[in-house]
């Protein structure tokens, strides 16, 4: 309905829409975006990213409303940084990319599997070396949750005596952030450390992740969340959404882009990048596009 539009991602709500949508969401580094007012201006978990239709109109956004701002104490210095000639002149010979089908452990729709498996391997037309690869995360999802509890608590902080007023999720979210203790948050950061040493080994053979985006296809607005996954009902109700989320931990950026359907609903993969490698993400995600001959219209070649 809209060109462009731009949105928080916590645990995956850019991404989580763009695939859902067939359209192309980025979860940037934090602080590339700066947000202001914000009642949390420390937070390093939720932030303010583009989707749009293309990756190519995804890079002409975030070149307008990246930088550094000196209200934002976690922002990015932008100088130098090019999205848009990134994303348009680049290329993917000799990059080396890693596909793995289910990092969080939850399960994953066979066609879902087979439709990102098939546009991964797709890239290595364009020259880049592609490998499956197995990647467990799976211990980052309850410390995800504790980490979540947590800036609920912190995000609402001057709204807390009027938690009664807030909606049953929000309430019921901030509540159990309030429950929390000191040793479930201590071993949740002690998690996002194993994370981030994790990725920094990965990144020393490959350069990107690519993993399918959801697990589940999209399902009737009316239903909260899906009952199972797979076919196997979930633990819990926040378990459909452990492949985004628990990527949201490192605070790498993170690209959804559409690749395909499955049962004529959209499917999206994930791609991961470097530590403030919005670039590269942006133009893998080009190509992804290209290759699936989606053919919508790109704002910068208008």
């Amino acid at each position: 309905m809209i060109a462009l539009a731009e949105g928080t991602d916590l645990g995956g709500s850019l991404r989580i829409p763009a695939s859902f949508c067939g359209v192309v969401g980025l979860r940037p580094s934090p602080g590339l975006v700066p947000t202001y007012p914000a009642d949390y201006a420390w937070d390093t978990m939720s932030v303010t990213g583009p989707m749009a239709r293309t990756a190519g109109d995804i890079a002409l956004m975030l070149q307008a409303v990246a930088g550094p701002s000196p209200l934002s104490p976690v922002a990015q210095p932008t100088a130098g940084r090019d999205f848009v000639a990134a994303v348009r002149d680049g290329n993917l010979r000799g990059r080396k990319l890693a596909y793995c089908p289910d990092i969080a452990g939850i399960g994953i729709d066979p066609e879902i599997e087979a439709r990102c498996r098939q546009a991964a391997f797709e890239l290595k037309q364009a020259g880049a070396e592609v490998e499956a690869i197995e990647l467990d995360l799976s211990f980052a999802r309850e410390p995800f949750l504790a980490v979540r509890g947590y800036w609920m608590v912190a995000a609402h902080y001057h709204h807390l005596e009027r938690k009664d007023h807030f909606g049953s999720n929000l309430k019921g979210n901030v509540e159990a952030g309030l429950k929390l203790s000191l040793d479930k948050l201590g071993a949740a950061e002690q998690a996002r450390g194993r994370l981030w040493q994790i990725f920094y080994d990965f990144f020393q053979k490959y350069d990107h992740l690519l993993t399918p985006c959801m697990a589940v296809p999209p399902f009737p607005v009316e239903q909260n969340y899906p009952a199972t996954i797979a076919g196997k009902a979930m633990k819990t109700y926040i378990d459909w959404v452990a492949p985004t989320f628990t990527l949201s931990l490192t605070g790498l950026p993170v690209g959804s882009v559409p690749c395909g359907l499955s049962g004529g609903m959209p499917v999206g993969m994930q791609i991961v990048g470097r530590p403030q490698g919005e670039e590269a993400v942006l133009l893998l995600a080009r190509q992804v596009q290209e290759m699936q001959e989606v053919g919508l219209p790109d704002l910068t070649k208008l």
